[in-house]
């Protein structure tokens, strides 16, 4: 893809330090020395604009919130680093809670800003089926939530004619004062201009959430209304808002015009602390301070100029940039460069650690957003001829208990994580404090693996035990099996790890590295949805509202579910009972609370997947810079962009 240019004000300082001037011309006519009268005075020079230098891993594909590139691509990342810069909100995602930015407020039901209200539904009208968790045309025999229902425990069966069902409606007012970068005042109709941008096919997104509504409507210049459709209620209805786009400048363009347009994937207008002046491809984005900013008048940004610079992918050497101050900040995705390519990736982040325990450079730590597990193919697709070796949940918490995952934490990460006990994050609001990690125990893990019948006949700790009454396999079958994960440096060290560790049990692991795009292939195609997989080691994200879909029955990839999520094939009854009233219920409810702490306790139980670690959150920077804030739910690590500064600029 070609990229454009469209230069506003060229930016004359590149690889400068963090808060080093930019070098100005200005004109100087010396003194006269012959003649009579007053010598002329002396010019005053202003104060110099400042430069922020930001480092990214890779080189965006579009800034386009709507580009396929942007939101599959690998460089995603380093896509929504730079779109921070741009845009600011419409709202924060900070510990698992919304935060306004663009808006008055959060809508709540508490409030009445968001409520719900009985609609009549007849045949033929379309609704949320609650059995299959999609939208659909109302038909005789389809289950459904009757008005005051949100569980599956009273769904019922349409026998015809006309019924009641519950529906949400959700108020969003905008904060007076927002202004497109051109001085345009933000309006609600440009939300609602997203929105139908976003349902259109030749806009290749998701369509789960607009299929999901009846109606998203201006109220007025500053309120937006949304309406879900008949018997769908969103614990996560509070963040039904699309963020807005310009109508005024992208209006008379089609959807499928815009994936490629200047003003949408190259210099997309926004209302955030920065505007784009040039993309150089290959090179750098170079940004100016927006003067309609809507924080202007609290002093933001603090810098005059922003430069994100594109690293060469796999050359390194950002370590070396960041001490030079070529780098001002690296962002994630130039400390995971960091770590996959210029050393073995423990040893960099050592080089990380020690560099700022002797003051040279400063890190910005937390735990991330991303939960790297162990997963079980405990449903193979038929014909994939894979034993059936993981059935019991005694061999997958046996082989829990041989791997030390808090030892990983501790000297490979360096402490900058956590071993959760569900697929929940230790930091999320709702995890369980009533489940523990299976501890590191390798006694234990043997008893447990030879209690499912797997046992080291020839007294060898270096050969694989084999199975002797085990369930569904034979014989002559050795716990020995793949391990499918890709092949970057973090993921290369924890397969080492616990290739070891298993070793120590009696346990063969296999280790296979696939590229990430093969491994997060849909269904048929990759190893994971494809359910052609003995284990699998990625990384899933968590979220505000807790995914329990990824281990419900009803999200196993399929040919009839193409998109499933449940790439383990785990099923029980009782946690899809749970998971369900998770997402019909009311957050904070009995009903949603008992059932948010019933999916933890039966994952804990039966292990359909091994939580290793939380990814942690890293960003290295130069010691002169401040107001750099990780956190483990915002959508980029420099979230707060709009307020890094130099230090001692308070």
């Amino acid at each position: 893809m070609t990229r454009g240019r469209r230069t506003v004000f060229a930016l004359v300082v590149l690889l400068a330090a963090c808060a080093r001037p930019i070098d100005l011309d200005i004109p100087f006519t010396p003194p006269a020395t012959a003649g009579p009268g007053p010598t002329e005075p002396v010019a005053t020079l202003e104060p110099q604009p400042t430069t922020l230098i930001v480092c990214l891993g890779q080189e965006p594909e579009s800034l386009y919130r709507y580009s396929a590139e942007y939101l599959y691509g690998d460089s995603g990342r380093s896509a929504e680093t730079v779109l921070q810069a741009i845009y600011d909100g419409p709202f924060d995602v900070r510990s698992y809670q919304y935060e306004p930015v663009i808006l008055e407020k959060i809508p709540s039901l508490a409030d009445g800003d968001a409520r719900i209200e009985t609609v009549s539904v007849v045949q033929g009208d379309p609704y949320f089926n609650p059995e299959r968790l999609q939208p659909a045309n109302l038909t005789r025999g389809d289950r459904y939530l009757p008005a005051g229902c949100n569980s599956p425990e009273c769904m019922q069966a349409y026998t015809g004619g006309q019924v009641s069902m519950d529906r949400m409606l959700v108020d969003f007012r905008l904060r007076p004062g927002v202004e497109w970068s051109d001085g345009q005042p933000l309006t609600a109709q440009d939300s609602v201009f997203s929105f139908e941008l976003d349902r259109q096919v030749d806009t290749p997104t998701p369509k789960t959430q607009a299929d999901r509504t009846a109606a998203y409507e201006a109220l007025d210049p500053q309120t937006v209304r949304w309406t879900g459709i008949a018997g769908y209620t969103d614990s996560e209805y509070f963040s039904n808002f699309w963020s807005p786009l310009p109508e005024h400048v992208l209006g008379d363009q089609s959807a499928a015009d815009l994936l490629r347009a200047e003003e949408t994937a190259v210099a997309p207008m926004g209302w955030g602390p920065y505007v784009i002046e040039q993309w150089r491809a290959g090179e750098d984005i170079q940004l100016r301070k927006n003067p309609s900013y809507f924080r202007a008048g609290e002093g933001l940004p603090a810098f005059d100029a922003l430069l994100f610079r594109f690293l060469e992918e796999g050359a390194g050497g950002s370590i070396e940039q960041l001490l030079t101050s070529e780098c001002d900040v690296l962002d994630e995705s130039a400390v995971a460069d960091a770590l996959d390519v210029e050393l073995l990736d423990e040893a960099a982040l050592s080089v990380l650690v020690d560099l700022e325990a002797g003051g040279r450079i400063q890190l910005s730590t937390g735990i991330g957003p991303e939960l790297e597990r162990l997963e079980f193919g405990l449903a193979p697709v038929p014909g994939a001829g894979l034993p059936a070796i993981f059935s019991d949940p005694r061999t997958r918490a046996g082989i829990a208990a041989c791997l030390d995952r808090e030892g990983f934490v501790s000297e490979v990460l360096h402490g900058l994580s956590a071993v959760p006990a569900t697929y929940l994050s230790p930091e999320h609001p709702l995890y369980s404090s009533e489940t523990v990690p299976v501890e590191f125990n390798p006694q234990e893990g043997i008893r447990l693996l030879e209690e499912a019948g797997w046992i080291d006949a020839d007294g060898d700790p270096a050969t694989a035990r084999g199975a002797q009454g085990v369930a569904g396999v034979g014989a002559a079958t050795q716990l020995t099996f793949a391990f499918l994960t890709s092949p970057d440096g973090f993921h290369r060290s924890a397969a080492e790890h616990f290739r070891a560790d298993l070793a120590a049990c009696g346990v063969e692991l296999r280790v296979e590295f696939r590229p990430a795009s093969e491994l997060f292939a849909p269904w048929p195609d990759g190893p994971g949805f494809g359910r052609t997989f003995q284990t699998l080691g990625w990384a899933w994200p968590g979220w505000v509202s807790p995914l329990c879909e990824m281990f419900a029955g009803w999200e196993i990839p399929t040919g009839e579910n193409p998109f499933g999520a449940n790439a383990s094939g785990f099923t029980d009854p009782a946690y899809d009972v749970a998971c369900a009233i998770l997402l019909h219920g009311q957050p904070g409810s009995p009903e949603y609370l008992t059932a948010v702490e019933d999916t933890q306790a039966i994952f804990a139980e039966l292990l359909p997947a091994i939580p290793l670690y939380m990814r942690p959150r890293v960003i290295a920077h130069g010691p002169e810079i401040c107001g750099l804030e990780t956190d483990s739910t915002a959508f980029s690590a420099l979230w707060n962009l709009e307020q890094i500064r130099p230090c001692g600029t308070d």
